[in-house]
């Protein structure tokens, strides 16, 4: 048993946790909730050794404890799988699985048939089949989070702690994720679940914990006694009746001049994409949806120069063609919010105000090198209070944000570049529900602004509350496209796994309804 009693940490007179007590029970999945600043981050960065609180008790197994590091904490036993990616791109996912801890021929030679030995059934439990002498970079971001939670499985951990382990994965990855989470409980592991998708907590969890404001307002409560909207409302308090703050009348400074279209005609990838042809006007809020490899991702990387179309024609809507890089993609308009914020989207360890001028003082090249600080904290100030950032200075380093601070601050990098075309990859992944409504405010306000967004998301139900219509890709190829009544998570999510669109008698059979439109939606 795991337990905290009277924690209690600040930052710079910013209270994360306020006396929090919490247990860690053998043979149970505990789920720790709350929204984004509530001081969950917080709370798990000490469990596991990579924040030491300023006071309160640790103790495992009845035993005071203070772990100095991951590491220390991993070998009493706690591991975790955090949502920010731990791996190495440029080497294989053998070695990513066994960093550290490679077993050795001799003391000298690295044992790789040994480690593909060990590692086999923990890949078989999760589902995970990929070439283990593959690139983990050449993966998508749902395989490297699974092999992540491989590597943690490989130590054998007595805890075992999950922050938000299904954001990036498919809707048959999570089934299966759950299958190995209850298995590891009924195995004896004590599981610390964290998520924002609910219907996973309550498919998996044994307890709750809700946190809000770093204060415990459910302790440890049995799942059966609450419900979805109860622990909705614990974690937002009187927050969920509040209005947007976000009014799509208003939208935001600089919006973009009259331009063309986005025009992709026949664009093809060998291997990954078919002739895909599609049209994307300004104002508009376009998805692209299907599995893992279908090639909605892979249309993003094409338009921001990432990876080279094999023949078609892109027509930027300054009616340039392919950009060739990032670069010029960025100073053609073109600008993209990864999935994973914490490592393309964000410098962590420097400030806000540098972070909101990093695109316009970078690729830009517009007087960031000369911009006096004054002028760049006016900046930041500017979109904390457009885009509702709560942050204690624009000095303060970004890393120390919430997840949904940091994605709001990602989201002003891009509009203070003030680009005509959003490619958006999963924008609210490991955001809390009040979050997740504000960046759905916040992609209406873009498109009042003119700007032309492809949009992304793992989420289905979210893409069809956000997006004007939906293309749907499998295979690499185009299959189909659902708008207006057509439009939602039944359809979408049949349409993906069935490689095509059967609009007959959508929405009128009696299936879940499509979502209701947010306030300032187009049509």
């Amino acid at each position: 048993m795991y337990t905290v009693r009277d924690l209690k940490k600040t930052y710079g007179g910013v209270t994360a946790l306020a006396g929090v007590d919490f247990d860690v029970v053998p043979g149970e999945v505990h789920a720790l909730l709350g929204a984004n600043g509530a001081g969950k981050s917080t709370l798990i960065k000490v469990l596991v050794g990579a924040t030491q609180p300023d006071s309160g008790v640790l103790e495992l197994g009845g035993q005071p404890v203070s772990f100095s590091s991951t590491r220390d904490a991993a070998k009493s036993g706690v591991a975790i799988v955090s949502q920010e990616l731990t791996l190495f791109p440029h080497l294989d996912v053998l070695e990513n699985l066994f960093i550290g801890r490679e077993p050795l021929i001799g003391g000298i030679a690295i044992d790789r048939r040994e480690m593909r030995r060990i590692a086999a059934p923990r890949l078989k439990a999760i589902g995970l089949n990929v070439d283990l002498d593959r690139p983990l970079g050449s993966l998508r971001l749902g395989e490297q989070q699974l092999v992540e939670i491989a590597r943690a499985l490989l130590e054998d951990p007595k805890i075992l702690i999950l922050d938000e382990p299904t954001s990036a994965l498919q809707a048959a990855e999570t089934a299966r994720l759950l299958e190995v989470v209850r298995s590891l409980r009924d195995q004896g592991v004590a599981v610390v679940y964290v998520s924002h998708f609910l219907e996973d907590v309550f498919a998996v969890a044994d307890r709750i914990t809700v946190l809000r404001s770093g204060e415990v307002v459910v302790a440890r409560a049995p799942r059966d006694e609450l419900t979805l909207a109860a622990t909705v409302h614990a974690m937002l308090g009187e927050a969920e009746s509040r209005s947007s703050q976000f009014d799509v009348a208003e939208p935001f400074r600089g919006a973009a001049p009259a331009h063309g279209p986005l025009v992709l005609e026949d664009i093809s990838v060998k291997g990954v994409l078919e002739p895909v042809s599609l049209v994307a006007q300004p104002g508009e809020v376009v998805g692209l949806a299907g599995l893992e490899g279908s090639g909605a991702h892979d249309v993003l990387d094409v338009i921001f120069g990432l990876t080279r179309p094999t023949q078609g024609q892109l027509r930027l809507p300054d009616n340039t063609g392919w950009p060739g890089n990032m670069n010029r993609a960025v100073r053609a308009g073109i600008g993209y919010i990864p999935a994973d914020r914490k490592r393309l989207g964000l410098m962590l360890d420097v400030s806000i105000a540098e972070n909101i001028d990093g695109v316009k003082s970078g690729p830009l090249k517009r007087g960031g090198v000369f911009l006096n600080r004054r002028m760049r904290r006016q900046r930041a100030e500017h979109w904390r209070d457009a885009l509702g950032i709560q942050m204690a200075s624009p000095s303060q380093v970004v890393g120390s944000l919430s997840g949904g601070n940091q994605q709001k601050v990602v989201f002003a990098k891009w509009l203070e570049a003030d680009p005509t075309v959003i490619l958006l990859d999963d924008p609210s992944r490991g955001v809390d529900v009040g979050a997740k409504e504000e960046m759905h405010a916040i992609i209406a306000q873009m498109a009042a602004s003119r700007k032309i967004i492809l949009y992304v998301s793992s989420d289905l139900e979210e893409m069809a509350h956000v997006c004007d219509r939906v293309i749907v890709f499998f295979a690499g190829r185009v299959v189909g496209e659902l708008s207006n009544d057509q439009l939602s998570e039944n359809a979408l999510m049949e349409a993906i796994n069935v490689g095509g669109v059967d609009t007959a008698g959508i929405d009128n059979d009696g299936s879940t309804p499509k979502p209701a439109v947010m306030p300032g939606r187009r049509r």
